[in-house]
């Protein structure tokens, strides 16, 4: 083991416990050797050492806890979080550094003299912290922290988030449904009330499943906490999949509230249960993913509002929820046929009540690989940092 560095910033105070507890590993490992203190202090200097945050632990100059920073290449002063077994902290564990230098190939062989047993233990170790590491890509703390903290941002105010789309619903089922219903009776052999009533159920999924992923990332960057995400210990894959699954359980709560409110007012049947629970978790993945592309791409609040009300509502409500496409005159049914929230919507539409404009699983089949792209798309953004500082 050639040098053991600490590379730190003044404005992070947690490489202070981070030097004691490496001490201490080192020491417990039988490891003699200095510890080598780099004070980072500018730009320019975080980009030429490449590095990801203070405190960082480097042996023979590898990061003994490599994280997703590096994969964004954006290197600056900064302070970084660990994920330790008391929850995120400014420092590693004494018991984090000892494991990873065991585990660290710059490690010298067997200088604390113990016996040759040892070396089958420290094998052990390395297969049982690889396979934690393993699990940990996908729903570890930081992982977990941040998806709580998504779920948590729309309980706390349910009646604005939860509460007020099913009142909005109920409006509509009554001024369409019962208002139109009159003079509507059925539609493709469909009493009018249940043919509008999936449509309405996927609009408040679209719009609650867009709308907290769009306004939570926005908020990220607003107020600069977007920093502590990107310097935690997760990877571009993770932060989307937090964000993306709050979006998606807003969505799905708003979306099965609507259809509970749905059967006593127009007894709404469910022929396709796995087909409609399919089509409702494609659709919510794929417009909370887009909700993050707009969070990201956003420099204004009204950005928000813009994609909302003048791009995404419009094509809403062109998207066959209040009408058959084979209604409407050519050319609207062509515009119809192009708006890409159609297919949704008819697609969820057979799967409630069994009727489709278009072949109903090819279009289940769009929507699936289009959920997929879209969060792909949104993986790729982040893991690129475009525009993630306000």
């Amino acid at each position: 083991m050639d040098k053991v560095e600490l590379l730190y910033f003044d404005g992070c105070p947690g490489y202070r416990k981070a030097e004691q507890s490496l001490k201490e590993a080192l020491s417990r490992e039988g490891i003699r050797v200095e510890v080598e203190l780099v004070a980072v202090n500018t730009d320019e200097e975080a980009k030429a050492l490449k590095f990801p945050g203070s405190p960082t632990i480097r042996v023979s100059g590898r990061d003994l806890f490599p994280s997703s920073t590096a994969e964004r290449d954006n290197w600056r002063l900064g302070c970084r979080v660990y994920a330790t077994p008391e929850g995120l902290k400014d420092h590693p564990t004494g018991e984090m550094i000892q494991a990873a230098l065991r585990r660290s190939p710059a490690r010298p062989p067997d200088m604390s003299g113990e016996p040759d047993s040892r070396k089958g233990v420290q094998g052990e170790d390395a297969v049982a912290s690889a396979e934690d590491a393993w699990s940990s890509k996908l729903y570890g703390l930081p992982f977990r922290t941040l998806l709580w903290r998504e779920v948590n941002r729309f309980l706390k105010v349910w009646t604005q988030t939860l509460l007020s789309p099913l009142l909005t619903s109920a409006l509509y089922v009554v001024v369409f449904g019962y208002g139109l219903g009159s003079r509507i009776r059925e539609v493709e052999d469909v009493p009018y009330l249940q043919f509008i009533l999936p449509g309405l159920i996927l609009l408040s999924v679209i719009t609650a499943s867009y709308g907290n992923t769009s306004s939570s990332l926005f908020d990220a960057k607003r107020e600069r906490y977007i920093d502590d995400i990107l310097i935690s210990p997760m990877t571009p894959l993770q932060i989307t999949l937090a964000y993306v699954l709050g979006g998606v359980l807003r969505g799905m709560i708003v979306g099965a509230g609507t259809f509970a409110l749905a059967i006593p007012l127009a007894g709404l049947p469910a022929e396709r249960p796995l087909l409609l629970m399919a089509a409702g978790l494609a659709t919510s993945v794929a417009f909370a993913s887009l909700g993050v592309v707009a969070g990201v791409l956003a420099t204004r609040i009204d950005h928000i509002f813009f994609l909302s009300t003048i791009v995404l509502q419009p094509l809403t409500f062109l998207g066959g929820v209040f009408y058959s496409a084979e209604m409407l005159p050519a050319p609207l049914r062509v515009a119809t046929y192009l708006d890409p929230i159609f297919y949704a919507v008819d697609a969820f539409r057979y799967a409630a009540v069994g009727v489709s404009d278009v072949p109903p699983y090819p279009t289940l089949a769009a929507l699936g690989v289009f959920a997929v792209l879209a969060f792909w798309g949104t993986t790729e953004l982040l893991r690129r940092g475009y525009k993630l500082r306000y």
